[in-house]
């Protein structure tokens, strides 16, 4: 089990945007190693005070099929406990659009985190990635 970091979720990378209204992230983690369960992939960071009220999760030529789940440091399956994927691309969108979405507001900052579970042989390849994109609403401090 290791933890690997996208360039958006890096020590020292501040999460941007106004302190009000809604900011939108998207962050690219390319496959550079192979993948194991239980390995975590901090996708980007989000600031004190965001609730996030949009998330799609892409897989690009992700091979072999994998289930994870999408959350954070508190919560790893706190916006999606479990997908399951076996194709190259895939599109998940979620967040907003489920029964039993209860919004979240980070009282600290935090990342938002994929968490894989099982992986088939032919998924612990190191190649392809994964996109996030992140629809935060800010309220004022």
């Amino acid at each position: 089990m290791a933890t690997y970091t996208a360039s958006a979720a890096q020590p020292g990378v501040q999460p941007r945007g106004l302190r009000v209204g809604l900011v939108a992230r998207t962050v690219i983690y390319s496959i550079g190693a192979s993948q194991a369960a239980g390995d975590v992939i901090q996708m980007c960071k989000v600031p004190a005070g965001a609730t996030p009220v949009f998330m799609l999760v892409q897989g690009v030529t992700v091979s072999g099929s994998k289930i994870f789940k999408v959350g954070d440091g508190i919560t790893p399956g706190r916006y999606m406990a479990g997908a399951s994927i076996s194709i190259a691309g895939f599109t998940q969108n979620f967040l907003g659009n489920g029964v039993n979405y209860v919004p979240y507001t980070y009282t600290t900052d935090d990342t938002i985190d994929i968490t894989l579970s099982v992986l088939s042989i032919s998924a612990t390849a190191a190649s392809g990635g994964y996109n996030l994109t992140a629809i935060f609403s800010m309220d004022a401090v």
